[in-house]
């Protein structure tokens, strides 16, 4: 084969694979994305719609702010049309323990949230889940260096937790709403 044959074989294989990006490019929508009043109202809105009640330990609480600087930014929502029910099981296990000091050395933080979306009229359960989010940390002989660092862990869990959260309330809202 020549040259020729080569580098036009190589513009038929690209066309070929460029062709259904072109043809499904209108098809996509992004999750996020806002419309005008025509339209359904877009997923930031019905995010901003959804009111969370205070929580009283620490690290669900960490939680529930992170969800509310999510949806609203930090304000809570003036006019809610859903409300989220949310509890946060925190556990801590040491992975690597010294042989020699018998002191930690790794521990694993995990976080569970359960949360339960209602709809704020009719108090309808509308959709509910888990998620989950692990952090380890370095345990030291110092205790105010390991339950600093044991903390620290726990706020970063807090944030990914959240994410997981608000990720899977966005993709029941973007589907049934």
């Amino acid at each position: 084969m020549g040259l020729f044959g080569l580098i036009s074989r190589r513009r038929a294989i690209c066309g070929l694979a460029i062709a259904p990006a072109l043809l499904l490019g209108g098809c996509f929508r992004p999750m996020y994305a806002t419309y005008d009043g025509a339209v359904a109202p877009g997923l930031v809105n019905e995010l901003s719609a959804i009111s969370i009640d205070p929580i009283p330990d620490r690290v669900s609480q960490r939680v529930r702010d992170n969800l509310l600087f999510d949806f609203t930014g930090g304000a809570e929502p003036t006019a809610p049309r859903y409300k989220l029910g949310l509890g946060v099981g925190v556990a801590g296990t040491p992975q690597v323990v010294n042989g020699t000091t018998l002191t930690l050395e790794i521990a694993l933080i995990t976080l569970r949230g359960n949360f339960t979306l209602v709809d704020a009229k009719t108090n309808k359960v509308l959709f509910s889940g888990t998620a989950y989010a692990r952090k380890s940390y370095s345990g030291t002989l110092q205790y105010f260096a390991a339950n600093r660092a044991a903390n620290d862990a726990m706020n970063t869990a807090a944030v990914d937790l959240a994410d997981q959260i608000r990720t899977q309330l966005a993709i029941y809202l973007a589907e049934h709403h």
